[in-house]
Order: C-alpha cells, then sequence, then structure tokens
C-alpha cells in the first residue's frame, strides 16, 4: 500500500531534509538571538527571546510534525523535529563550553537533565503531531482531497 509506506517511510526526502535543518535552523537562531539579548542587556529583544523560545521549544514540534506527516515526509523525519530543540541547546552549550564563552555553564550537572527533558516533551510533542498529520492524511484520502489523492500516489517523487 503506498499510502502506508509514504507515511511510514516518507516519499519526499527533501523536503523531510528540509523540515529537520530549517527547525533547527530556526531554533539555533532564536538560541543565539535569547543569549546575545541576555549579554547585551537590551531588554526589549530578550523579552522577545522569552516568548519565542519556549514557543520554538515546546509547542513548535507537533505543529511541524503534523505538516510533516501530511506532506509524507515520513516518521523519522517527523520524529526527529522532536529531539532537534534538544540537540541545539546541546550543542550550543557543548560549543560554548569548549570555546569559552562566558554565561554558558557547561559545568552544571543540571544541563543534562534539561536537554533529556527537552528532548522527552519534544519527542512526544512530536508524535501527537505526527499521528494528527497521519490521522488527516487517511481521512483526506478517504474523502478524496488532498495531495495523495491528485497525484495518484505514484510513489516517484
Amino acid at each position: 500500500m503506498p499510502t502506508t509506506k509514504a507515511l511510514l517511510l516518507g516519499r519526499r526526502r527533501g523536503r523531510a531534509v528540509g523540515l529537520v535543518v530549517g527547525f533547527a535552523g530556526a531554533v539555533a537562531l532564536a538560541l543565539v538571538a535569547a543569549f546575545l539579548a541576555e549579554t547585551a542587556g537590551v531588554t526589549t529583544a530578550s523579552a522577545l527571546t522569552d516568548r519565542i523560545l519556549p514557543l520554538l521549544v515546546f509547542y513548535a514540534p507537533g505543529p511541524l510534525a503534523a505538516a510533516g506527516a501530511y506532506a509524507r515526509c515520513g516518521g523519522p523525519a517527523c520524529l526527529a523535529v522532536g529531539v532537534v530543540p534538544a540537540a541545539v541547546l546541546g550543542g550550543f552549550v557543548l560549543l560554548g563550553t569548549v570555546v569559552g564563552v562566558p554565561g554558558i555553564n557547561g559545568g552544571n550537572p543540571a544541563i543534562g537533565d534539561v536537554t533529556v527533558s527537552f528532548a522527552a516533551v519534544g519527542v512526544t510533542s512530536a508524535f501527537v503531531g505526527y499521528c494528527a498529520g497521519v490521522t488527516a492524511v487517511l481521512a483526506a484520502d478517504l474523502l478524496g482531497v488532498g495531495s495523495g489523492s491528485r497525484d495518484g500516489e505514484r510513489g516517484d517523487e
């Protein structure tokens, strides 16, 4: 069944890579902006990043995974979206510790717990979003609307 294979493994690798890498770039940009705003003492930018960063870390993986499932990016790509915030945070702390950036406390043992918590929340949110996206695809196929019914499930993309 082409729909099942497309939903589980993905049919559009370029779109799947773009989804994961684009989200990683957005989270990294927001994290660097938050760090720079906090370091520079810019209260307006700091207040803005204090609103955007939790939105990206906690709330974005679910809808992005749902959109990825609907676009038939595959389960692995959709679940990878949930790991992105934890991986970016861990990489940011590791890089800051290795380079010796003041204000980044890589020696704090709690940072590992925070990273694991981010990963748990992100993967859970991404799984729920993926399930919602798969449900939307199956409902759209059943009704005869959506991307799967338009292209006839060719699978050659």
